[in-house]
């Protein structure tokens, strides 16, 4: 009888032991979706606030603010909610690096030639007058501006768009899908800027080129696992994107 009740009890407690691993799995499950949910949003709301509402210092608070969200918040999730341990995410081999240098010359050769394509068909104008609407024809402004993106703000974006959200989907997706996802969330935001700057039709192939760059870094992401990999690559691709800005302010 005695072996009867401690059998019982056994199973209780193993029973009540899985329900509560199922009810974290689904915690954990609803947790992701929601810091999707919550984060890729953001750069988007920051763009919009910025060109429809204010381009003064509240939209430059709000930028601000945008990309402290855009640290603060994968942190949170980071060490606070799923208690993981901290990561450099460290290059393991040399030529790794060498490949996303590779990846950042082929893909700025393509803008290069897109530019050299498409040059006649942007209106020039409309994009120096946003540009000084923002106070980026001082050159030193500009200047300080472009080692802001090329060295931060692209290291940022690997930061949330490949080691978080990227292994966010694919934790719940696999990597295939995680590649096409975590490609669309990092297009989004930059087809919304475009469309301030671009007519339609070159909004459309640009926003197809971004794509395909969230595309590729996803996989080199995948691949490597270490952003910085892929920072190499983003940032080569900034100094080519700025120095088609400062050919248009120039010229």
């Amino acid at each position: 009888m005695t072996r009867y009740f401690i059998w019982i009890q056994y199973n209780l407690c193993t029973s009540v032991k899985f329900q509560q691993l199922m009810n974290m799995e689904k915690s954990m499950h609803k947790n992701v979706w929601f810091s999707l949910l919550l984060i890729i949003p953001i750069p988007t709301l920051s763009i919009l606030y910025s060109m429809e509402i204010s381009q003064g210092w509240s939209g430059n608070l709000i930028f601000v603010l945008s990309k402290i969200s855009l640290i603060i918040i994968p942190l949170y999730w980071y060490f606070k909610l799923e208690n993981r341990q901290l990561s450099w995410s460290p290059v393991k081999e040399k030529n790794h690096l060498f490949v996303g240098f590779i990846f950042g010359i082929f893909m700025s050769a393509v803008i290069a030639i897109a530019w050299f394509l498409f040059e006649d068909s942007i209106d020039q104008d409309s994009v120096r007058d946003l540009l000084e609407g923002n106070g980026l024809t001082n050159p030193i402004i500009y200047l300080s501006l472009t080692v802001y993106w090329i060295f931060f703000n692209s290291l940022l974006e690997e930061f949330v768009f490949r080691w978080f959200i990227f292994e966010k989907f694919e934790s719940k997706v696999g990597s295939n899908f995680a590649l096409v996802l975590s490609a669309s969330a990092f297009t989004f935001h930059h087809t919304i800027a475009m469309m301030y700057l671009f007519p339609i039709s070159i909004n459309i192939l640009a926003s197809i080129g971004v794509f395909i760059g969230g595309l590729l870094w996803s996989w080199l992401y995948l691949r490597y696992r270490s952003i910085w990999v892929v920072f190499l690559s983003h940032a080569i691709v900034d100094v080519v994107m700025f120095s088609i800005g400062g050919i248009i302010l120039l010229s």
